[in-house]
Parts: C-alpha cells; structure tokens; sequence
C-alpha cells in the first residue's frame, strides 16, 4: 500500500510537470562587476539589434521557439524548458522592463570600461574622436537535450561586434557555448547556465577589445 501511494504522488508530480507550459520570469544578474572606470578613448555603443531567428513551436531545442512568438515574447525569451517526457513547453523570460539586448549592451559596456575606455551614449557620438559600435546578437539561448530528462543544458551565444573610427572598421565575433551536466532539469538551472555564458563572453570581449583603434 505504501508503494502504490508513492508511486502515486510521484505520478502527480510528473503529470503537474508534464501539463506546465507557462513563462517563467527569472532576471539574469551581471556576471561582473566593473573594476575601474574608463578615462582612455570614448565608445559609443550606437545599436544592439537582436537577429535571433525563431523558429515557432518545433522540436528543434537549439533554436530560439516558443508557442506564441509576440514581440514581447522574443525581446525578453533566453531559454524553453522541456517536460518530463521530453517535450518542449514553457520558457525562461527577462523580467518585463528588461529586454535581451539590454543585457548584451550592459555586459559590453562594462567590458570596455574595464578595459579602459570611456563609454558614452548618444549626445557624445558625434565626436570626431568617439569609436562607434554596432552589435548584432545572432544567438542568445540556453536550451537542454529532448532524447532523455538528464540531458545536458546548453547556453549559446553569438554577437557580431562592428567597429567605426575616423573611417577605420573592425569586426568582433564573440561567442561561446556554456554546457552544464545535470542529475535533474530545473529553472534555476537554465538561469545560472546562461549567466556563465554571460560571464564568458565578458572575458571574451576583455581580450578583443583592448584593441579596438
């Protein structure tokens, strides 16, 4: 008798589980802290633009889905979950007055200022002097494995960085995949998988943009 009363809770559980196909809001908290403000040349990061592609409600766990692709939806989207019998349904979203490409912006400012440089916004743009960026977020998901309820969580992200100086130009690719082996799929797994991502590709932009001029 105590069996079949475990089997039967462990039977509900998979079924509240497996029925759960809500959004969940969950922030991404910087990876970073800035360790010293720029005083060297100026940036200006003039535009982050989010090219991800969505591809609705397919089976395809490393592409950006969801079941209702609003633009709300895919400006604050950086995860989708999957149930216990492996099928995708519900997602991870930044909260609602935060979006992807915010936090990609804040991310490189802070590795240029780190990195020295002074980081200006649009009133200073227009100085002769002032290297504008452009960034175009080509990958920004974190997604797990649809053949098993332990397959691992994978973070991709990939931003094409383009650089303008007194008529020089330069591009940056940054990108990395954070993977994360896991006994058991959860939210809070998918977050902290993506803000390592995060964290990566801070390092990542530390290293390339000390020589942006």
């Amino acid at each position: 008798m105590k069996k079949l009363v475990i089997l039967l809770q462990l039977f509900a559980v998979m079924f509240v589980t497996a029925c759960s196909n809500g959004e969940h809001v969950a922030d991404l908290k910087s990876p970073i802290e800035v360790v010293s403000d720029g005083t060297g040349p100026k940036v200006c990061i003039a535009d982050v633009t989010d090219n991800r592609l969505f591809v609705g409600n397919e089976n395809q766990p490393n592409l950006p889905s969801g079941e209702i692709l609003s633009p709300d939806y895919k400006s604050r989207a950086y995860a989708r979950l999957k149930n216990s019998f492996g099928s995708q349904t519900g997602a991870m979203l930044l909260p609602r007055d935060k979006t992807v490409t915010m936090v990609v912006r804040e991310v490189l400012e802070r590795a240029l200022s780190d990195d020295g440089y002074t980081v200006v916004h649009d009133s200073a743009a227009e100085d002769t002097d002032t290297i504008i960026m452009a960034v175009s977020i080509k990958q920004f998901w974190t997604w797990a494995g649809l053949q098993k309820i332990n397959d691992n969580i994978n973070s991709d992200i990939e931003l094409d960085v383009y650089t303008q100086n007194q008529g020089n130009q330069k591009h940056f690719n940054l990108k990395n995949r954070q993977t994360r082996k896991v006994l058991t799929d959860t939210r809070t797994l998918y977050k902290t998988t993506t803000e390592q991502s995060l964290a990566n590709i801070y390092n990542l932009a530390l290293e390339k943009f000390r020589n942006l001029q």
